[in-house]
């Protein structure tokens, strides 16, 4: 498993950006209403869903589903299981009228336990859709840009497991070198274990096409993966050789019908007879702390005993004699070794570590290491300053407190042959904040906190897999963490704004760009300044899908479609 390190491109952070300035300029809003027979179709989670785990996967789902081919574009189902397009037209600035594309068939009636309906588009030509009672289609839907009624191509059989119903996740269509055509789909439920509690359940299914495409679609596989966590972010890589996901549990495979997974075997190692002379296991004896960018080591010296320090290949080494007390490629993230320094004085060796990914706090140092030493700080010690802010760090910066237990989150690749971990990377106690699709026929787009910011990561082609710094939203990071009624957040494809959307009412805007001029403080340099906006809505109900697009934002809420003009003339 390699570790990986995400470096932000530090020609893309802006470090004399120094916050967003009110403005009290109104934002044009179009709204339209719809008739009840065209409103969405909503499912509240039944009785037996009350986990936290079924509590993110119905309030978290967004409803109106973005095209990332067609700008202006965005889907939603309603009531009657109709596909209803919703386009906002650039040129006139106006809505055009909300039209039908796809009647999708009823299984049966709705009933407690199902899952909402969702939908992901493949490429310019396909889409899949998931009816919450777990039944899912492949659908052709021709131009979408004129808006051609869609065609159903193909209806994956009942798969053990998602009968009960399920969220469509994310979703791929490739070509194969042999000219074979594949749709990948990965469809999330959560089930009740046998120790009456709860897991999530991830479906990974797989269709093919032979005969150049003008065959028949067949069933072809499926792959199942478990976890306690909840996949905050889900996608399958390019050419769908692997699947990505950000959870704060971990997951691992328990089924694959294509390629059977092989339990290793679980030898007990022997214990080797002690050698002549050979000293026994010394204990790890040293003192270690941190700050949110480096590390601070102090071993004292015992007499009768040599130190060693070593940073051979990039890692750490410090011996006791013979024996290993701290192996820097057990580490619990990355270092910055060219940085790691470290002085030899007479009664004790101290080392300076960098971190690779500042603004987290290790639990740990490396697994089975003593205690940090000021791991339990008094309550109401000041918290360190942000680096390219005035203000100081709030408590809600700090992931989520009071749970009785930490909350760390991680990013995994899980390679779909060997069933193993590949790429790991440790995101600390704030998972990632959103994710979109940032560029057609790409994985989406992973915004993942940075100090103050927030930092958009997109996956690469290539042999090996990895994670490329696409953009930054400046200060993001930071004004979100105090924004705790958020439901959505997001930003357009140009990066140019982001978002804050509540459940109800409120919209919260930040441009990073105020104007051409940027501010000068009275006794320093020139800073930059963004823009936020507020846009407080009455009378629309709960807002259940968001799109953003380059000029304009568009709203779902129970009863209207709502656009937000967001074009800002300079």
């Amino acid at each position: 498993m390699k570790l990986l390190d995400l470096r932000p491109d530090r020609a893309l952070l802006k470090v004399d950006f120094a916050g967003y300035k009110l403005s009290l300029e109104p934002v044009p809003v179009l709204r339209t209403d719809l008739p009840v027979s065209s409103r969405p179709d909503r499912v509240r989670p039944g009785a037996d869903q009350y986990s936290c785990l079924d509590a993110q996967l119905f309030g978290l789902q967004n409803h109106l589903v973005r095209d990332p081919w067609v700008v202006g574009s965005c889907y939603f189902l309603d009531g009657g299981w109709t596909v209803r397009r919703v386009v906002y037209d650039e040129a006139s600035g106006r809505l055009k009228p909300v039209s039908s594309v796809f009647k999708v068939g009823r299984k049966r009636e709705r009933r407690e336990g199902d899952y909402n309906c969702s939908m992901r588009f493949l490429s310019e030509r396909y889409a899949l859709i998931g009816d919450g009672q777990g039944g899912l289609r492949l659908v052709e839907t021709g131009d979408r840009r004129r808006g051609d009624e869609w065609k159903g191509r193909f209806v994956f059989p009942a798969v053990d497991g998602m009968e009960e119903g399920f969220v469509v996740l994310d979703g791929r269509f490739e070509v194969a070198s042999g000219g074979e055509r594949q749709v990948h789909a990965v469809c999330g439920s959560v089930r009740r274990t046998d120790e009456d509690g709860f897991e999530t359940v991830l479906h990974w299914v797989k269709a093919i096409q032979e005969e150049g495409g003008s065959g028949e679609w067949k069933y072809q596989s499926v792959k199942v993966l478990r976890g306690r966590g909840f996949p905050v972010y889900c996608a399958l890589e390019l050419k769908s050789r692997g699947l990505v996901l950000a959870s704060d549990k971990p997951f691992k495979f328990v089924l694959d019908s294509e390629n059977p997974i092989v339990e290793k075997e679980v030898v007990p190692e022997l214990k080797k007879p002690e050698a002549e002379g050979e000293r026994e296991p010394v204990e790890m004896n040293f003192e270690w702390s941190q700050t949110l960018e480096d590390i601070s080591v102090k071993v004292p010296k015992e007499e009768g005993f040599s130190y060693k320090v070593s940073n051979e290949n990039m890692k750490l080494k410090v011996h006791r004699n013979e024996a290993l007390i701290i192996d820097g490629e057990s580490f619990f993230a990355a270092i910055d070794a060219e940085l790691t320094s470290w002085t030899n004085e007479q009664s004790e060796l101290q080392i300076t570590l960098f971190k690779s990914q500042p603004g987290v706090m290790w639990p740990f140092l490396f697994p089975g290491c003593p205690e940090e030493t000021n791991a339990n700080r008094a309550e109401g010690e000041d918290l360190p300053p942000v680096s390219n802010l005035t203000s100081q760090l709030e408590e809600c910066d700090f992931g989520i407190v009071g749970s009785g237990e930490e909350t760390e989150y991680t990013l995994e690749r899980f390679d779909a042959t060997s069933h193993a971990v590949t790429h790991k990377t440790f995101l600390g106690g704030n998972g990632p904040l959103f994710s979109l699709p940032l560029r057609p026929e790409f994985p989406p787009a992973i915004a993942l906190r940075h100090d103050v910011d927030a930092c958009l990561w997109l996956q690469q082609p290539g042999d090996e897999w990895s994670l490329r710094h696409e953009g930054t939203l400046h200060a993001f990071g930071y004004v979100q963490a105090s924004k705790q009624q958020r439901k959505f957040l997001s930003c357009s494809p140009d990066l140019s704004y982001a978002l804050i959307c509540e459940a109800e009412r409120h919209i919260f805007i930040y441009k990073a760009s105020y104007g051409a001029e940027g501010l000068r403080h009275r006794n320093g340099p020139q800073v930059s300044i963004g823009q936020q906006k507020l846009v407080s809505l009455e009378g629309s109900g709960e807002i259940i899908g968001l799109c953003a697009e380059n000029d304009c934002a568009i709203l779902l809420t129970e009863s209207h479609v709502l656009v937000l003009q967001l074009r800002i003339e300079e």
